[in-house]
């Protein structure tokens, strides 16, 4: 099984935020922050493996800092594991305060996407952190992934629960 770094798959994008982006709080809407997040991702695991993906869950999700229209966005994706057909992508948002020259986190993620079944002869290289910031990501890796498994086990359980009308 072959390897790639985290930087190997690290994706960057940024943009300015326009008033149509915003909520009705002036905020960058959240509907809106989950599609960059999840096109990011997207590319990040895209760099890992040319195979056919779908994003299967999110969690981790953390709004820190509203995003307004007086600011740009980075938007910072890189893999962070590798398990069977399962990538973990980790990505943050950070805002830049035009007028002030001020930047800030203010939005990190973990996006858990899946290769297709019928990519399955694919190898899917191991992720190699090398940064603090990658490193320390990538160590919680095996307690999400944990965490991700018993969540799904009990998804029978918990959509019996759930009313259709």
């Amino acid at each position: 099984m072959g390897q790639k770094t985290c930087q190997q798959t690290k994706t960057v994008s940024e943009r300015i935020i326009f008033d149509c982006d915003l909520n009705d709080k002036q905020t960058l809407f959240g509907g809106k922050t989950l599609s960059l997040l999840d096109e990011n991702a997207g590319l990040a695991s895209f760099k890992l493996v040319n195979a056919k993906i779908a994003t299967a869950s999110y969690d981790h999700i953390n709004f820190w800092h509203p995003i307004t229209t007086d600011k740009y966005i980075k938007i910072e994706s890189f893999v962070t594991g590798v398990h069977d057909r399962q990538i973990e992508v980790f990505t943050k948002i950070i805002s830049h305060d035009l007028k002030m020259n001020l930047s800030e986190i203010a939005f990190t993620s973990f996006c858990n996407l899946m290769v297709l079944r019928s990519a399955t002869q694919i190898e899917i290289p191991e992720i190699t952190p090398e940064t603090d910031e990658e490193k320390y990501l990538c160590q919680g890796f095996a307690q999400r992934l944990e965490q991700r498994q018993r969540d799904y086990s009990q998804k029978d359980e918990f959509l019996s629960h759930l009313m259709l009308d």
